[in-house]
């Protein structure tokens, strides 16, 4: 199994090179690189999620409370006093990132259903409704979001997966099958709720056509499409990182 250090690293690499891939075909805009790419970063940290002493589910529950502690006790301003605001968003934080926690880690096994195909279909499928309902983005940059999203997720259990394979000693792990399998066979319900919850996100994503509309499929089949497509899109894809160098160290120096 991969450690967090490997996973990180790996999603930064798989998320940037599919942004940038994305970018170059044009189907994201420069403005919309940055958080596509977030997005597949947070991706690839998601199958660990079902690991109680796992970094990202631990990262997850926090931000969540904070989300959660803003949103109930913003619309409450001027109904109540600031100490009293101050102690609900306390409250609400600290169920959400304990209470929530403890009773997602009681009913969750590591390397179960989260470490699975239908994982990544939940996941990927998330990411494309959140974005087009709840950001209000059009539906083919919330289909790219889940994508990214997916490929993120897909390269976590794919190093987990590498990471089983010892080639030195030329030997395989026990754990080598766990992490990229279709479904979770030692837990049939939490497979089938999963596959419930699938079947809702895919009821409920906006329709793909937009974004299916924009590629041109015989167009990247093109030599010399490819070839000026590569030699303009490096030219951005530079500057990109450019771009995000100088974002990364101004925060540092706020930092």
């Amino acid at each position: 199994m991969a450690n967090f250090q490997t996973h990180l690293n790996g999603g930064i690499v798989a998320s940037a090179a599919t942004t940038l891939s994305l970018h170059m075909a044009g189907l994201i805009q420069s403005g919309q690189t940055v958080p596509i790419f977030a997005m597949g970063v947070i991706g690839s940290l998601l199958p660990d999620i079902d690991s109680d002493t796992s970094k990202p589910v631990n990262a997850l529950f926090s931000v969540l409370g904070a989300g959660l502690a803003f949103a109930m006790t913003l619309p409450l301003t001027g109904r109540f006093l600031p100490l009293e605001l101050a102690g609900i968003w306390v409250g609400v934080y600290l169920c959400v990132r304990y209470g929530f926690f403890e009773i997602f880690a009681r009913f969750t096994v590591h390397r179960g259903v989260w470490h699975s195909w239908l994982g990544i279909a939940a996941s990927a499928l998330a990411a494309t409704n959140l974005v087009y309902w709840s950001w209000g983005q059009s539906p083919d940059l919330a289909w790219v979001a889940g994508f990214v999203v997916g490929i993120g997720y897909l390269t976590h259990l794919l190093l987990d997966e590498l990471f089983s394979v010892d080639l030195f000693n030329a030997k395989v792990k026990r754990s080598f099958g766990t992490a990229l399998k279709p479904f979770s066979l030692n837990s049939p319900m939490s497979s089938l709720g999963m596959l419930v919850v699938v079947g809702v996100l895919v009821w409920l994503a906006p329709s793909p056509d937009p974004l299916l509309a924009r590629i041109d499929t015989q167009q990247f089949l093109q030599v010399e499409v490819i070839r000026g497509q590569l030699g303009s899109g490096l030219q951005r894809s530079l500057a990109q990182l450019g771009d995000w160098w100088s974002q990364l160290a101004r925060l540092l120096d706020l930092g």
